[in-house]
C-alpha cells in the first residue's frame, strides 16, 4: 500500500498540472513517472537507481523516434517499431527486473508512435517523458524512502511461521487419537507441497529484490533445513506407529516450536539480536541428543541449523558457511540464447500486426491495442492463454468501472480526486492479482484519457483495442515458433522420479558435501512439488480418468515416502553404501524412463520378500506404484509380471 501510495503521489500531481495548464502533452509525464513506478525493483539504492535510470533514458530515446518517424507517415513508423520492440525484448536474458524494463521501453516506444509529430515536437514529447521519469526516481529514492527489505524479512518470518505451524500439526496428530493411514497421508503432503512452495516463493521475493546482503539468502537455507528435519521427523512418526513420549519428546519438539517461534521473531527485525536464539538453540542440541533416536536427531538438526544461523549474523564466518548463498555475475555481453531470440522477433511480429490491424481500422486511441499486445505475449504459449483471458476480463471490468466512475462523478475536480486512489491501488495490487491490476489500469488512464483527451465511448474503446490486442498476441504466441511451456504429465512425474532417487542415491552412498545434499534435496522437493500442482490443475481440469490421476497419486505418496526415507536416513548416519547408491541411482533412471514413455515401459522388478530397512519398503512401494501408473496406460511391463510371477 505505501508503494501505491507513492505511486499515486508520482503521479497525480502531473495530471492535475496537466488539466490545469490545458497542456494534454504534458501527460507523457505522468505515464513516465507511473511506468518508472513500476520499473522499479527494490533493493538497495544502487540497483533502483540503474533500473529506473535504464527505463527512463531508454524509454526517452525510444519515444522520441517512435513519434518522429510516425510523424514522416505509418509506413515509416510501422518499419521503425519493429527494432524498437525487438531489441528490448531481448532483456529478457538477463534477469526478471531486466526484461520488466524492457517490456516497459516496449510500451512507451508503442504509445509513442500513435503521438506523431515533427522532430521538435517529437523532441518535446520525449522531454516530458524524461521529466516524468526522474520526478518518479527523486520521490522513490530520494524522498519516500521505503525500506526496500521490508517484504523479505515478511515472507521469510511467514515461513518460520509455516514451519511452526507444521510442527504444531504433527503434535495435534499425535495428541488425537492416531488418524488412519490416509489421513496422516494427506497431512504429509499438504505440508510438503505447502511449504516447499513457500520456500520457493520466498526464494523468488528475495531475488527479485535484487539484494547482495547474505541474511536473506542465509535465512532461507536455514528454514530449509528445517523443513528436511521436519520430513524426517515426520516420516519416523508415521512409520513407527506409537505416540510421542510426553515427557521427553512432546517436551522438545515444543521447545523446537518456541525456537522457531524466536527466529521468527528475528526475521521480521531490521537488526536481529541473535543472542537469545542462539542460546536456546544450543540447548535444544544438547538435551535432544539424549533421546537416542530419529525424533531426537531431527529436532536436533533444526536446531543446529539455527544456532548456525545466529552465528552467521553474529558475523561468525568461521562457524558457518551458508550454502549456495554466493551471488553470481551475469556477464553483460554474452550470446543470445535462441528462446530469447525467437520471443524478441515473435513480440515484434505481433506488435506490428496489431499496428497495421488498429492503423487499417483507424481505432481511436489505437495504442491500446499494440500496448495489450506487448505485454500478452509470453515465451512459452501455455502461459498466453491465462493472461490473454486475465487482460481482457480486466479490461472488461475496468470499463465498466471507469464508466461507472464517470457517471457518478461527471465533473473534472470529482475525476481528478479519483486519480490519486486509483493509482494507488493500480500499484499496490500489480503483484497480487494480474486482473486486479488491469481492472485498475484500465480505469486510470480511462480516466487520465477522458481528462486530457476527452473522446465519446473511452471506456468501450479501450475494451475493443484490448480484446485486439490480446486476440492478436495469443495468435502470434500460439502460431510463430511455438514453445510448448508445460511438459507432459509423464515428463513431469518422470523427473520428480529421478530427482528423489537421486537425492535418495546420494544419502545412501553418502556422495557430495552438505551443500550439494541440500541442493539435491531441494530439487527432489521442487520437482515432485510441480508433479502434484500439475496433478491438482489435471484433477480441475476433469482429466483424472484420461490421466489417470488415481495411479500418479500413489506414485506420489510413494515419492513421499522415499524422501522421508531418505531424510531420515541422513540423520540415522548410516555408513555409505557406494555399490547400493550406484544401483539406487540405476533403477531411478529406469523408472523415470517408463514412467515418462509408458509405451515403451521397461520396468526393473519389484524385489522378492519383505525387507526390514525402511528405505528398501520406500523403494518397493515407489515401483510397484510406477508399475500400476504404467499399466494403466494399456501396457503392462513384462518385466515386472516376469518378477511377480
Amino acid at each position: 500500500m505505501q508503494e501505491g501510495l507513492r505511486a499515486a503521489s508520482a503521479v497525480a500531481p502531473i495530471v492535475v498540472a496537466a488539466v490545469w495548464l490545458d497542456w494534454p502533452r504534458l501527460s507523457w509525464a505522468a505515464f513516465s513517472a507511473f511506468w518508472a513506478c513500476l520499473a522499479d525493483p527494490g533493493g538497495t539504492d544502487r540497483s533502483r537507481l540503474g533500473f529506473m535510470g535504464l527505463f527512463a533514458g531508454a524509454g526517452t530515446i525510444a519515444a522520441f523516434i517512435a513519434s518522429a518517424t510516425a510523424g514522416v507517415s505509418p509506413l515509416v513508423a510501422g518499419l521503425i517499431l519493429g527494432p524498437l520492440v525487438f531489441v528490448p525484448s531481448l532483456s529478457s536474458m538477463f534477469g526478471v527486473e531486466t526484461s520488466r524494463v524492457g517490456t516497459l521501453v516496449c510500451v512507451a516506444a508503442v504509445v509513442a508512435a500513435a503521438f506523431p509529430g515533427a522532430p521538435a515536437a517529437a523532441l518535446q514529447l520525449a522531454g516530458f517523458f524524461l521529466l516524468g521519469g526522474l520526478w518518479a526516481m527523486v520521490l522513490c529514492i530520494g524522498i519516500w524512502r521505503i525500506h526496500p527489505y521490508a517484504p523479505a524479512r515478511r515472507a521469510i518470518a511467514a515461513l518460520f511461521a509455516q514451519l511452526g505451524g507444521a510442527i504444531l500439526d504433527l503434535l495435534a496428530q499425535d495428541r488425537g487419537a492416531r488418524s488412519r493411514a490416509v489421513d496422516w497421508d494427506a497431512f504429509n503432503a499438504e505440508h510438503r507441497r505447502s511449504i516447499r512452495a513457500a520456500i520457493e516463493r520466498t526464494r523468488g521475493v528475495v531475488a527479485a529484490l535484487e539484494t547482495s546482503d547474505m541474511r536473506y539468502r542465509a535465512e532461507i537455507e536455514s528454514a530449509d533445513r528445517v523443513f528436511a528435519a521436519f520430513i524426517a521427523m515426520g516420516h519416523a512418526f508415521a512409520e513407527r506407529g506409537t505416540p510421542l513420549d510426553p515427557g521427553r519428546e512432546q517436551d522438545l519438539l515444543h521447545r523446537l516450536l518456541l525456537l522457531l517461534a524466536e527466529a521468527q521473531h528475528q526475521a521480521e527485525q531490521r537488526v536481529p539480536q541473535p543472542a537469545l536464539l542462539a542460546a536456546e538453540a544450543t540447548a535444544l542440541q544438547t538435551e535432544s541428543a539424549a533421546l537416542g533416536n530419529l525424533i531426537g536427531r531431527g529436532i536436533g538438526a533444526a536446531a543446529q541449523s539455527l544456532e548456525e544461523l545466529a552465528d552467521q549474523r553474529r558475523g561468525d564466518a568461521a562457524k558457518v558457511q551458508p550454502a549456495g548463498v554466493e551471488p553470481t555475475a551475469t556477464p553483460l555481453l554474452r550470446p543470445i540464447p535462441g528462446a530469447v531470440l525467437s520471443h524478441a522477433t515473435r513480440v515484434a511480429i505481433a506488435v506490428l500486426v496489431s499496428y497495421a490491424i488498429a492503423s487499417s481500422l483507424n481505432l481511436t486511441f489505437s495504442y491500446w491495442a499494440t500496448v495489450t499486445t506487448v505485454v500478452v505475449v509470453q515465451p512459452e504459449a501455455a502461459l498466453i492463454w491465462q493472461r490473454s483471458i486475465e487482460r481482457m476480463l480486466g479490461s472488461i471490468a475496468g470499463g465498466l468501472l471507469a464508466t461507472a466512475l464517470m457517471f457518478a462523478f461527471p465533473t473534472k475536480i470529482a475525476l481528478l480526486a479519483l486519480i490519486f486512489p486509483l493509482a494507488a491501488a493500480t500499484i499496490a495490487f500489480r503483484l497480487v492479482n494480474y486482473t486486479i491490476f488491469v481492472i485498475f489500469v484500465t480505469s486510470l488512464f480511462v480516466l487520465v484519457t477522458e481528462l486530457l483527451q476527452p473522446a465519446a465511448g473511452i471506456a468501450s474503446i479501450r475494451v475493443i483495442d484490448n480484446v485486439i490486442g490480446s486476440l492478436t498476441g495469443l495468435a502470434a504466441s500460439v502460431l510463430l515458433w511455438r514453445h510448448r511451456a508445460a511438459r507432459g504429465a509423464g515428463q513431469v512425474l518422470a523427473e520428480a522420479v529421478r530427482a528423489n532417487f537421486e537425492y535418495a542415491a546420494r544419502i545412501v552412498g553418502g556422495l557430495g558435501t552438505a551443500a550439494d545434499i541440500d541442493s539435491v534435496r531441494r530439487a527432489a522437493g521442487v520437482a515432485s512439488g510441480d508433479a502434484e500442482m500439475l496433478q491438482h490443475r489435471m484433477r480441475l481440469e476433469g482429466q483424472g480418468r484420461r490421466a489417470h490421476l488415481a495411479e500418479m497419486d500413489e506414485l506420489l505418496h510413494a515419492l513421499r515416502r522415499l524422501a522421508g526415507s531418505a531424510a531420515a536416513s541422513a540423520l540415522a548416519g548410516e555408513p555409505a553404501d557406494a555399490t547400493r547408491a550406484a544401483a539406487l541411482a540405476r533403477e531411478g533412471a529406469a523408472l523415470a524412463d517408463a514412467v515418462g514413455d509408458p509405451a515403451a515401459a521397461s520396468l526393473p522388478g519389484v524385489p522378492g520378500g519383505e525387507s526390514q530397512h525402511d528405505m528398501d519398503r520406500a523403494i518397493r512401494a515407489v515401483t510397484s506404484a510406477a508399475a500400476a501408473y504404467v499399466a494403466a496406460f494399456g501396457k503392462p511391463p513384462a518385466n515386472l509380471i516376469r518378477a511377480s510371477g
